[in-house]
Order: C-alpha cells, then structure tokens, then sequence
C-alpha cells in the first residue's frame, strides 16, 4: 500500500476570474490559459512590456530574464468550471446567466520563499494582468470581469512517498 506524507498546511493564494460564458470566448480562454506557460507569449503581452521597461528605468540591473521565468513557473496550472446565478442589472432587472470559473492556487514549493522563485509575491501579478486585464481588453465587450482572491488561503498536500525499493507501477501492480 502506499504510504503519503503531509507536506504543509502552508501559505498559499488561490484567486478566480470569473466571465460570461459564450461560445465566442473559447479560443480566446484557451490562448490566454496556454500564454501562462510560455516565455515568448509571456514577453509579447503589451503590458508585461510596459512593467518591463518601467522595471529597467527604476532599477538598472533589473533582470528581465528572471522575472518572465519567475511569472512562468508560478502559475504551474489552474481548473475551470462553470457556474449559474443570477444578478440584477440596472437597465434590465434580475438576469440569468452561466458564467466561466478559472481558478488558480499559488504556493511556494517546499514552502519557503526565495526571492528569485517567491510564487506568492508574483501570484497577484499574473493573475490580475496575464489572465484578468488580457480577457478585459482582448475581449473587449464585457461591462465587467470579474477577478476574486481568497486571503488567508491554506494549502495542505498529500503527497506519496518515493519508496527506496521498487514501485507497484514497476511490477505491473
């Protein structure tokens, strides 16, 4: 049987955007989710050229090259689901409508923070301009995004332990 350790609690930030879910919408999600993976797409977003050169002329020795990859790393993956509700509109009264989740959890893997890999300090970062401010102006269209962060967050892991000897995938188990 297998045997797990726990690995916290320890800090950790979960945020969410939420969006109105529309057919249209998909393409843009799923190019904005897999952007968060990928240096160069990272490098290409107009405001993470603008925090670039701000960066460089408040601090000379800014290290540009650290930074993307520190944003890259932090946001190692994020789930999606959908939600009904209803809210009241001032122009049309109470509307029904199906909106898009994503959320995403932060924490610094084996716990403590490491300025050059502090995932926590540069979650709100990518969260709020990688993700929440790219749907807001590539869409384009919506009255409101909306972008939540839980304070105060938790984060407890069970995770398995490698075993000295071989491992039940190892024997077909």
């Amino acid at each position: 049987m297998a045997e797990y350790s726990l690995e916290g609690p320890k800090p950790a930030r979960m945020y969410e955007v939420i969006l109105p879910k529309k057919l249209g919408y998909f393409g843009k999600v799923q190019e904005v989710l897999e952007d968060l993976f990928n240096e160069d797409a990272i490098r290409a977003i107009p405001f993470v050229k603008q925090t670039i050169a701000h960066n460089r002329q408040r601090d000379p020795t800014f290290d540009e090259d650290s930074w993307i990859k520190t944003l890259r790393l932090a946001s190692r993956g994020y789930s999606i689901y959908e939600m009904d509700g209803r809210y009241l509109s001032a122009q049309e009264g109470p509307v029904d409508e199906r909106v898009l989740v994503i959320r995403f959890i932060f924490h610094n893997p084996g716990g403590a923070a490491d300025p050059k890999t502090d995932f926590l300090a540069v979650s709100l970062e990518v969260i709020n301009h990688l993700v929440a401010h790219r749907f807001a102006t590539e869409l384009g269209v919506e009255e409101e995004i909306w972008f939540l962060e839980y304070n105060h967050t938790q984060l407890a892991i069970w995770r398995k332990r490698k075993s000295e000897t071989s491992t039940d995938e190892e024997n077909g188990l």
